[in-house]
């Protein structure tokens, strides 16, 4: 689709969206009780101004507004409700901190009414802007069209790409996808490429991609003149797949192309940024509010039941391979084996109060402390005892992936199962994979819903938590 059909759909969305938080914002001012809200307009105008102020972070942060050529409808509607998640967390927090906690329970049906009117209008214009990106493109005569000449792995790859990314474009599909030709010398594939753009041109294509083996693409102005020639966008796009069977990510640095083994979202220094902001604010949060009180009492009773200190410090591995002492309630007898033997069902080392802050995680808690002092998130792969990193990594290839992160309270594995005691290696294995996956895929939304889940699971209770 033109640009200006892009420029217009982005522009509409934006309109449309933030008139709707103006309403929202003023559903709840209309429906406050307090008569210090209602008929202040300096904070009337503080609330409209948070309405959208909270609105613009989430769609900045979550790029909600980012409408490229490959437009996919799926992802749209996900960010949406991820923009509306973290919209919603944001507005309550300011709402609590502009009314304190009595006015605020007090105007929960505010809250209520204009909460209905958000999701009634995001449920709706969602299906709106749907009907009318089909209708523009059923009706529109000035789509782009693509398609892929190649037909090898890659290039089925990316066809499924465009085929589910089809708002803007008009895929043509691959045009010689009956044949899977290899080139044996760089002429045979200079005829057959030229052959296949001036087919492209006869067929009205707009852009083609052509995704071969890299050894074959040679001598590239010749096909790009060609390819001007025709008034065709040409494109290669490398076929890797002969010689790697995983999954890469790309990047660009300056002018050189990076192939990497794995996309890694804390890379990015923003994302590494927000992610200590969430991990400073919830640490301060539960050392004031529930280790101020909880130490001493947690401290005496394991003073009480055996020698020894209250908090067990190990080193363990942490961002970097580098080692750090990592703090937690002592939840057994001093012993010499602390250091090289997992915990064990019925192990006789553990004290009863170490019985119960083992089941309920309360053990961990003084890990907050190394959160603040940076050596551990709140969320990220456990960390290991030095002995049991030097073992695993022999053991299993991927290990030290890990650790590209910093280590965390709780994690991805913890809430799929796969915490406590690994028995046989294909358990670690297991545990890795979910942390690698969560090295690959992190976003703050992930980090809030594994801190929630990992109430949940503590609350019901994990029977490998022993």
């Amino acid at each position: 689709m033109l640009n200006r059909h892009k420029f217009s759909f982005i522009f509409s969305c934006i309109l449309i969206d933030f008139l709707a938080f103006i309403v929202t914002a003023c559903i709840f001012i209309k429906y406050a009780k307090t008569l210090d809200l209602a008929e202040n307009s300096i904070k009337s105008d503080y609330i409209i101004i948070a309405s959208v102020m909270t609105w613009s972070l989430s769609a900045l942060y979550f790029r909600l507004y980012h409408i490229s050529t490959t437009f996919n409808l799926e992802v749209f509607y996900r960010q949406t409700w991820r923009t509306c998640l973290l919209k919603a967390i944001l507005w309550q927090i300011f709402i609590f901190i502009l009314q304190g906690g009595e006015l605020y329970i007090n105007n929960t049906h505010a809250n209520l009414y204009q909460f209905t009117f958000w999701i009634l209008y995001v449920f709706f214009s969602r299906c709106l802007i749907t009907l009318l990106l089909f209708s523009v493109k059923k009706n529109s005569n000035k789509l782009i069209n693509v398609a892929i000449w190649g037909f090898n792995k890659t290039s089925i790859e990316l066809a499924a790409v465009f085929e589910s990314n089809v708002s803007f474009l008009n895929f043509k599909g691959i045009i010689n996808e009956e044949m899977e030709v290899e080139f044996n010398t760089s002429e045979e594939f200079k005829i057959e490429l030229n052959k296949a753009i001036k087919q492209a041109h006869e067929e009205k294509i707009d852009e083609l991609y052509i995704v071969t083996a890299p050894n074959n693409i040679t001598d590239l102005n010749q096909y790009f003149n060609l390819a001007d020639y025709y008034c065709i966008r040409l494109k290669f796009v490398p076929d890797f797949s002969t010689i790697s069977s995983e999954s890469f990510a790309t990047s660009n640095f300056n002018n050189f192309h990076v192939i990497k083994p794995r996309h890694e979202p804390l890379q990015n220094a923003y994302n590494r940024l927000l992610k200590r902001i969430f991990d400073l604010a919830f640490s301060c949060f539960v050392i004031i509010f529930i280790l101020s009180w909880l130490y001493p009492l947690i401290g005496g009773i394991i003073k009480y039941q055996s020698k020894g200190p209250i908090l067990f410090k190990q080193l363990r591995t942490g961002q970097k391979n580098k080692p750090f002492w990592c703090y937690k309630f002592r939840s057994m007898k001093v012993n010499e084996s602390s250091d090289s033997l997992q915990a064990q069902k019925g192990d006789s080392r553990i004290t009863p109060i170490g019985q119960f802050i083992r089941r309920t995680s309360l053990d961990e808690l003084p890990q907050f402390f190394n959160v603040l002092l940076g050596d551990m998130s709140i969320v990220g792969p456990r960390p290991h005892m030095l002995k049991h990193t030097e073992d695993y990594n022999d053991l299993i290839s991927n290990f030290m992936v890990r650790h590209f992160v910093k280590p965390g309270i709780t994690g991805l594995a913890q809430v799929s199962g796969l915490r406590g005691e690994t028995k046989k290696v294909s358990d670690m294995k297991r545990r890795v994979n979910a942390d690698i996956q969560y090295v690959q895929n992190w976003n703050l939304i992930k980090d809030i819903k594994i801190c929630f889940l990992t109430l949940i699971v503590t609350i019901k209770g994990d029977e490998n938590a022993y």
